[in-house]
């Protein structure tokens, strides 16, 4: 990721920018100022934030999901239409935030904005990206206690309430979402255990995710496991590519895969896997709206995802090869 301007010309953008987007009117929760700690050390916010940019890919639906509208958000990663997610249209009642960037950040953009805090949990921000916006805002990072894209959605719901004064309803947020994840274990008792990798084909080339990778945190905070091999293969980053000497990673009871079953077809190893000719596959459309709402894992996608996707793992766990899984 390279941020596309010079420093000098974000100090004078933020000089000189307009107003572009209402602002979610803001209230102290238990008082300011507040200190987050993160992986590029501290950030100490003065009183409660009233224009706040979320330059994280998932950071505006936690923002969201706290009643609060950024002025500001990046794209998410695959080119959908942001503005358009089913779960979070309430909450958005018509706001459109002003967008600030996608794999690049757009610095005189979020300047212009003249936000009072950037949030950038889930941003994968280098130390000197986060110093450069720290020039126009206080700037969240996310903890240094896991992987870049690895922080728990629960941890960056805290870390979020606690930047913007509300912890009290982040609390009752979370507790709602892990309650749903809950009944969702009681009802399929199947899930508790099996093995399981999320992986991506394309090319002829496959890759697999870590446990610590947003994404996986949502199949096992449904008891699902990630094969230790996988993780070690991941090692300190979020995914791996997977070579032949390695396929066999892919064969667990269960594998959600982006990408179609031509994709496995480029992959002789995969198409002759038990999981493939079994019928455990769960294809996932990178553009789909379950695909983007395990990538978003915010408290207001996971309940759409734990929906539409706990039936499919249920369809790839009942022994008979026949069930469709979509």
């Amino acid at each position: 990721m390279r941020l596309l301007s010079t420093l000098f010309l974000v100090v004078l953008v933020a000089g000189c920018g307009g107003e572009t987007e209402t602002a979610s009117p803001q209230t102290s929760g238990p008082g300011f100022p507040v200190t987050i700690e993160h992986k590029f050390g501290t950030t100490e916010i003065a009183d409660a934030p009233k224009r706040v940019v979320a330059v994280g890919f998932n950071d505006q639906d936690f923002a969201l999901a706290l009643g609060v509208k950024p002025v500001g958000v990046r794209q998410f990663q695959g080119g959908i239409d942001i503005t358009r997610r089913p779960w979070a249209q309430d909450e958005l009642g018509g706001a459109k935030p002003q967008i600030v960037g996608a794999e690049e950040l757009e610095l005189e953009k979020i300047a212009a904005l003249r936000p009072d805090l950037i949030l950038g949990v889930y941003s994968g921000l280098n130390k000197s990206e986060y110093a450069t916006l720290s020039k126009i805002a206080p700037t969240v990072a996310q903890s240094s206690d896991y992987v870049d894209f690895g922080m728990p959605w629960e941890a960056q719901a805290e870390t979020t309430s606690r930047a913007l004064g509300r912890d009290e309803p982040g609390e009752k947020v979370v507790g709602s979402v892990e309650q749903q994840f809950e009944d969702a274990r009681k009802r399929h008792p199947e899930l508790d255990g099996s093995s399981f990798v999320l992986a991506a084909a394309s090319g002829g080339k496959a890759y697999v995710y870590g446990s610590q990778d947003l994404r996986s945190r949502f199949f096992t905070s449904l008891g699902l496991r990630v094969p230790a091999a996988v993780d070690k293969l991941a090692g300190d980053s979020f995914y791996a590519p997977v070579g032949e000497e390695s396929m066999e990673l892919l064969d667990q009871d269960v594998l959600v895969l982006y990408g179609t079953p031509d994709d496995v077809e480029t992959l002789p190893l995969l198409r002759r896997a038990d999981v493939v000719r079994e019928g455990r596959v769960v294809y996932l459309d990178a553009k789909g709206d379950f695909a983007n709402a395990i990538g978003f894992s915010s408290p207001l996608s996971l309940p759409f995802a734990l929906e539409h996707g706990v039936p499919r793992l249920v369809a790839a766990l009942d022994g008979d090869p026949a069930t469709k899984t979509d």
